[in-house]
């Protein structure tokens, strides 16, 4: 067996070579990320689909592409990514707080959604709106069915005595509600969105149409912990035309990337750039570098991608700064595998001389035992058991002989041991001839005694 291991050896080791060369490419291959995938968004020209265009000019640039999908809002999104239908999708902050974590996970908060409250002019007094309250017995656009917006709205509205009954609440998203409060059919609308949407924009500049001020925001805040109070400043969107012509309070959630569980790790880090160079200005609303951040989210976030968006918008990302995407992330994502093994490995190599030397001395020293059991049992062998011996070692010394691969350092061992083999072969002869001469003796013995008789 032992010959047999050694005559094929250097086949064995090639086979199990590529055995292995083979495993590591399908795993690296099984690996690889997905070059196409899915992000969920709002309706065509609000604040996250805006994003999501952002999105997928940076991933292009990295070698992927994002397929933007449109939905309701926040609840559809949901679903869809509960459902497996999509890996990332935006969602309104306060919406995702009842999710399963076991399936959807935070990525990041992106930006500030404030709450728009516009209304038409002549269908309120020359005070203006100055509470929710007055919105009672009023037409009024809550966002589509199954939106963020209509989820919030709702909230709000009821927390100031208005429901279904005493108001008409339109199931309207943003774009057909400003259609809608533009031409007179709407007393207001309430749109939850980030000021990059094309219908905000639109909106704040039409002369007819107001936002309305929320005197009490702080209030809010602390009955609805996920909103935070901020301000559009006077002149903000039009300094020439002083629009708007005061600062404006409002109060805003957080808009969410939220993912499945099962994402690639490599679209985390894609998804976590292009987060932190779209919105790391942080808009009209928030402070520079205050986005993307993990305090405003509804769903638990990975350590690791915490950690890792920290590392983004510090600049302390140090393979992604000098790295292409595809080979930063494949040397983060092996990281920790590869310096272990090479810290096992090395010390491994480097006795694999030992090793091989205690092959080779193996090889060689493995037939002293088999010559230390013959001359144990020498007396007791017959001529027969003798003879098969003494050609079982002659058969060691001929495939000794024969050895080719025995290693310069183990060849004093082989030559000893052809000398001991023969040494135990002219022993053997030696008892062999012992015993025939005593056959011999014996034979003659009876003769005389024949002729004696």
């Amino acid at each position: 067996m032992i010959d047999r291991i050694d005559r094929y050896l250097l086949r064995i080791l090639t086979v199990l070579g590529l055995v292995l060369l083979v495993v590591v490419v399908v795993s690296f291959v099984a690996s690889l990320p997905p070059r196409r995938f899915t992000i969920l968004t709002g309706r065509e020209g609000g604040g996250n689909y805006q994003a999501a265009l952002a999105y997928q000019k940076i991933a292009k640039k990295n070698g992927f592409e994002i397929d933007i999908q449109t939905t309701a809002g926040s609840a559809e999104v949901l679903q869809r990514l509960n459902d497996g239908e999509a890996s990332v999708g935006f969602v309104q902050g306060g919406i995702a707080r009842g999710a399963d974590p076991r399936i959807l996970s935070s990525l990041a908060s992106v930006y500030y959604e404030p709450v728009w409250v516009f209304y038409r002019r002549e269908a309120f007094d020359a005070a203006g709106l100055k509470h929710l309250s007055e919105l009672a017995g009023k037409r009024v656009a809550i966002g589509e069915s199954g939106s963020g917006t209509e989820i919030l709205a709702i909230q709000l509205l009821a927390a100031n005595g208005v429901f279904a009954p005493n108001a008409t609440l339109e199931h309207l998203g943003a774009l057909a509600a400003s259609a809608a409060l533009t031409a007179g059919e709407l007393d207001a609308a309430i749109i939850v969105t980030s000021e990059e949407s094309e219908t905000i924009q639109r909106l704040l500049r039409s002369p007819d149409i107001a936002l309305m001020d929320f005197e009490r925001a702080e209030a809010y805040t602390a009955l609805f912990p996920f909103l935070k109070v901020v301000t559009l400043p006077r002149g903000a969107i039009d300094l020439q035309r002083n629009m708007p012509d005061e600062d404006k309070r409002l109060i805003a959630s957080t808009a969410n990337l939220v993912v499945r569980y099962d994402i690639h790790p490599d679209l985390l880090r894609l998804l976590t750039i292009a987060a932190v160079e779209t919105h790391r200005d942080g808009g009209l609303f928030g402070a520079t570098g205050e986005f993307p951040n993990s305090d405003s989210v509804d769903l638990p976030i990975d350590r690791h991608e915490r950690a890792y968006l920290e590392r983004i918008k510090s600049g302390q990302s140090t393979l992604d700064n000098y790295l292409p995407f595809w080979l930063a992330a494949i040397v983060d994502r092996y990281w920790l595998f590869v310096v272990p093994f090479l810290l096992l490995f090395l010390p491994l190599l480097s006795r694999a001389p030992l090793a091989f030397g205690s092959w080779n001395r193996y090889k060689v020293n493995r037939w002293y035992a088999q010559m230390r059991d013959v001359d144990r049992k020498l007396n007791q062998l017959d001529l027969d058991q003798l003879r098969q011996e003494r050609a079982g070692l002659e058969a060691i010394d001929q495939r000794l002989s024969a050895q080719t691969n025995i290693g310069l350092a183990q060849l004093p061992a082989a030559y000893n041991l052809h000398i001991h083999l023969e040494y135990m072969v002219r022993k053997l002869q030696r008892r062999e001839q012992e015993l025939m001469a005593q056959v011999q003796d014996a034979g003659q013995a009876g003769e005389e005694h024949g002729m004696g008789a």
